[in-house]
């Protein structure tokens, strides 16, 4: 298979494997009892755990690093899902981390087809471009602003922007993060469980740093939302 055709067959398996999650993780979330999808959280963290075992190996580091992520991080998500007040922030966060992430990635591929793109940290992750976290921010804060139109929510135009702005950000740092964790062991993927996708790390990274933001600012975010 040559490269072009690898990079199709990638991108095809990339995007059945998003399909899939995502309906799994909507089946769960609105239409099971709330320990359903405790529960998936509570396994993912313990897969992360694993790949993140995998990386670091037993060592001082993965002790260190482990309680902070995933740890707290899941079972923060796990506390929000189980309070009926706060359970709605998890639609938020999921929806507008992978709106982010998927956004990123298709945007800053579109321009490399036409342009030169500016990376962001070539060592630490070189698909990365201000083009595409820009493209990203744009597409993540319009979806925002047609969800809380569409809900008719009296919003402020300048306080979604920096909302957006600001778990764009994290969501950011959370994929720098990882990247730079798997530069350090020197491996591609957090592992091979999501086809096309790789670890479940892959894709919950920025996941794990947003839920902080989430989880401190819960009874702001949930009077906006």
């Amino acid at each position: 298979m040559d490269t072009k055709n690898l990079i199709s067959h990638n991108s095809r398996l990339r995007a059945i494997t998003a399909i899939f999650l995502v309906t799994g993780l909507w089946s769960l979330f609105f239409y099971c009892p709330p320990i359903f999808f405790s529960m998936a959280i509570f396994i993912a963290m313990l897969i992360i755990l694993h790949e993140l075992k995998n990386m670091l190996g037993f060592s001082q580091k993965f002790l260190l690093l482990a309680p902070l992520y995933p740890i707290i991080p899941c079972f923060m998500l796990i506390y929000l899902n189980q309070s009926p007040e706060y359970k709605i922030l998890l639609y938020y966060l999921f929806i507008l981390v992978f709106t982010f992430d998927s956004a990123s990635y298709l945007a800053g591929k579109t321009y490399g087809k036409f342009w030169t793109t500016t990376k962001i940290v070539p060592k630490i992750s070189p698909g990365k471009s201000w083009q595409g976290a820009c493209g990203g921010y744009l597409i993540t804060t319009s979806l925002l602003l047609m969800i809380l139109t569409a809900q008719e929510k009296k919003i402020n135009e300048w306080d979604i922007d920096l909302l957006s702005a600001m778990i764009c950000t994290i969501a950011f740092a959370g994929d720098i993060f990882e990247s730079y964790l798997k530069r350090s062991a020197n491996i591609k993927d957090s592992g091979t469980i999501l086809p096309g996708h790789g670890g479940l790390l892959d894709r919950f990274d920025a996941i794990l740093f947003v839920s902080y933001f989430f989880f401190i600012f819960k009874d702001y975010l949930v009077n906006l939302f």
